[in-house]
């Protein structure tokens, strides 16, 4: 009897191991959650004909925009974890939307399989205010409440400013502009005084940078240091995105997944092709992602808690 169940087991296992080694055998549908032409889309098609070429299947992006990008991942939670829909996202709906409205998804809904892209926030105003450094935007600061322009409650730039805050006993004046170009342009026409922002946004609008929020300085403006450099706290705040399968999947598609991953963005023409779309190329596999993943939803669900951001 023993013997008999043992050699089925192995018969099993066998019979297992060739179809696992086939994945994919067919086409694989990657859902973004948002329009054609954004940044979230253009950074997935950015990588999708690398991994195609790579896995030996098609990438079929779907397009599901709306609610911030939480309608595509709720159905993306929801789909089969076969390794046959995959997700592309960025940051805002990984990790700010769970934290910020009931959704149909949270931290534990996908694996994530490897980051593609991550861009440095940068802290910048008008390019003809005389402010002309951090520590001199700080020294107004703490004399007078400036505005600080944002697209909303835990957007990029609101988080960003309330990060200053934090880290250096600040209060600004925030000030919703709906979202994160006219809140540029905000800071152009003098509506208000700063805003924190991705380096490639402040760059397309001419703003005056400042410091970077990240640990070292960006290929894009190496002129301008790190908040660390200029004797700040270590604040951190970047846009990633990143793909994601359902949770489940099973181990072998992820690590399979994240190898192709790694070598898809590790081809040259891929590289250029993010710095050509004014993006930052940053790659991290499936544990080192899913790590940073984990850190980066439960930092701002405390954040968005400590400021009074409840859920809608």
């Amino acid at each position: 009897m023993i013997k008999r169940f043992f050699g089925a087991a192995i018969a099993a296992t066998v019979i297992a191991l060739p179809a696992m080694a086939e994945y994919p055998e067919k086409d694989i549908k990657l859902i973004v959650p948002y329009g054609a032409g954004g940044g979230t889309d253009t950074a997935a098609r950015l990588v999708q004909p690398y991994l195609e070429k790579i896995l030996g299947a098609n990438l079929i992006i779907t397009n599901m925009p709306g609610a911030g990008g939480t309608i595509g991942a709720t159905k993306f939670a929801q789909s089969k974890a076969d390794g046959y829909t995959l997700a592309f996202l960025p940051v805002g709906t990984a990790a700010y939307q769970p934290n910020l409205r009931k959704v149909g998804y949270d931290q534990n809904s996908f694996a994530p399989i490897c980051m593609t892209i991550e861009e440095p926030v940068t802290v910048s105003v008008a390019p003809e205010s005389p402010i002309g450094s951090l520590d001199a935007l700080i020294a107004k600061a703490k004399k007078n409440t400036l505005m600080a322009g944002n697209g909303g409650p835990g957007t990029v730039p609101h988080i960003g400013a309330v990060l200053l805050e934090q880290g250096y006993g600040l209060k600004f004046k925030h000030v919703p502009l709906e979202n994160s170009a006219k809140t540029s342009r905000g800071v152009l026409g003098g509506q208000v005084d700063l805003a924190a922002d991705m380096i490639g946004m402040h760059m397309k609008f001419g703003l005056k940078p400042l410091a970077v929020m990240a640990e070292k300085r960006s290929d894009k403006i190496p002129d301008v240091p790190t908040i660390d450099e200029v004797g700040g706290p270590p604040l951190r705040l970047s846009i990633w995105f990143g793909l994601f399968a359902p949770a489940s999947t099973p181990q072998a598609i992820v690590d399979k997944l994240s190898k192709s991953c790694s070598e898809a963005t590790g081809i040259s023409a891929y590289g250029e092709g993010v710095k050509k779309a004014n993006l930052t190329p940053q790659f991290r596999d499936s544990a080192a992602f899913g790590a940073f993943y984990k850190k980066e939803f439960e930092r701002f669900a405390a954040l968005f808690k400590e400021i009074g951001i409840k859920k809608k």
